[in-house]
């Protein structure tokens, strides 16, 4: 997916204020952490930079809980 720039302001200004949801044409994603989701918005910004091949590569962590 090609993003403007308009959605990454958007993306930075529901992750300044500690939102975990975002909504873009319509569909509307829910990250786990900030962390994730400030990850998503690098994507982003290196895609519009033209950095990126619009591909990447996400792993799974969790934890036990102890």
């Amino acid at each position: 997916m090609a993003y403007t720039q308009d959605q990454i302001d958007k993306a930075k200004e529901q992750y300044a204020k500690g939102a975990l949801e975002l909504e873009l044409n319509g569909e509307r994603v829910k990250f786990v952490s900030g962390k994730e989701f400030r990850r998503r918005i690098q994507d982003m910004e290196d895609q519009v930079a033209g950095g990126s091949s619009g591909m990447s590569v996400s792993y799974a962590s969790s934890s036990r809980g102890l």
